[in-house]
């Protein structure tokens, strides 16, 4: 894997780019180190690095008590040259071409992208609202796009942020047991990229996402808590998305450390793209014959996505089986902004708390920060409802 590009030498690339080019005339008097600071919005260590380089390969020469200058000698694309004369005053006050050209560079790279699957009240509209708040306190812009789930969609979404010169991506992967190519290349290539709610695993990329095997263990144990012994999960075809495999995990988990039988378990088939009609009236089925053949021993269920729940209720009242009485229902996430609260036991994803952690962790991957953790877990909170 090719060595990360650290912020110094990225912006001896630019200063090289643009001597070359003749942006910057041989003999020019470079802006000065502060100066320099303020235009690539670096630190002075990193301009005082990238000019010792310049240097080193004699790009440019200091003169002790005038300035850095542009060697004479270097080769430039002659239809490019701003000014050839030796004695050319500063670019500060000539070359408003490379002023401007900088201005560009840095206006587009203070943009972050960010590609969702999905976003709902239950779980993504928050997350939005604080990457942005998030990202604005640093003095960045987020360009929002989403794939609805769809695998090409989401390669045609992450190229189109590619083409707007973002500085880096995050990205809510779509489900699949299979990797991204376009994702792989950016990490292939070192591209500042963070994922969030999900991890690739055995993939060295930086992930944020709440601590899904934590927070359906401790649904397990409130249901017990509840009195429950014979406790049933509903979840979707997990198809390698970590997110649901860890849930999933932590369902066995918590029924393993309480002693409780393990019963069969409600799959149902995964919505792959948002934007098709919704499957609920076939979920709806398929609990429906769930719920009738286990309605007589179980007494809880834990869903892993509150996505399911509608399909549960109406399951649950076209097979007479009361929720909240007959069998206590617990999920992951729920709807807050229904008119009367949230109705269902849950865990809420922090999304505020994942929002902050995510925008700093891009930020560090732009600075050229090495991260010591490559996954970050946040935990989920507790919150009761009318179903336990």
């Amino acid at each position: 894997m090719p060595k990360k590009k650290f912020l110094y030498r990225q912006v001896y690339e630019s200063i090289k780019k643009y001597i070359i080019e003749g942006t910057i005339s041989p003999g020019s008097k470079l802006p000065t180190e502060e100066e320099l600071t303020n235009e690539y919005k670096v630190s002075a260590i990193t301009i005082k690095k990238a000019l010792e380089l310049l240097a080193t390969e004699e790009y440019i020469y200091r003169v002790p008590g005038r300035g850095t200058f542009v060697s004479s000698n270097i080769k430039v694309s002659n239809n490019l040259i701003k000014n050839k004369q030796s004695d050319a005053p500063s670019i500060i006050d000539s070359n408003n071409g490379f002023k401007e050209e900088l201005s560009a560079q840095n206006h587009k790279k203070k943009i972050i992208g960010l590609v969702l699957e999905h976003a709902s009240s239950p779980f993504g509209l928050d997350m939005m609202f604080y990457m942005d708040q998030e990202a604005d306190k640093a003095g960045y812009k987020l360009c929002i796009r989403f794939s609805y789930g769809d695998r090409e969609k989401e390669v045609e979404e992450i190229n189109f942020l590619c083409t707007l010169g973002v500085c880096g991506i995050i990205i809510m992967p779509c489900h699949g047991s299979h990797y991204n190519k376009a994702i792989l290349k950016l990490v292939i290539e070192n591209f500042p990229i963070v994922l969030i709610d999900k991890k690739m695993s055995g993939i060295p990329v930086p992930s944020v996402r709440t601590a899904s095997i934590d927070a359906v263990n401790k649904l397990v144990k409130h249901l017990h808590e509840r009195g429950c012994k014979s406790i049933g999960l509903i979840t979707t075809d997990v198809g390698g998305t970590t997110s649901l495999i860890e849930r999933r995990q932590g369902f066995y988990a918590g029924i393993k450390e309480l002693g409780l039988d393990e019963f069969e378990e409600c799959i149902l088939p995964h919505h792959l793209n948002y934007l098709d009609s919704c499957p609920e009236s076939e979920h709806v089925k398929i609990i429906k014959n769930y719920l009738s053949k286990m309605k007589d021993r179980l007494d809880g269920i834990v869903c892993t996505e509150f996505g399911v729940v509608s399909a549960l209720v109406q399951a649950a009242n076209e097979t007479d089986v009361k929720i909240g009485e007959d069998i206590k229902a617990c999920c992951i996430d729920e709807e807050y902004l229904a008119p009367t609260g949230f109705t269902f036991t849950h865990m809420k994803q922090d999304e505020k708390e994942m929002a902050k952690q995510a925008i700093k962790l891009i930020l560090s991957l732009i600075a050229g920060e090495q991260i010591a953790n490559e996954n970050f877990e946040i935990q989920a909170k507790f919150f009761k409802g009318k179903t336990t």
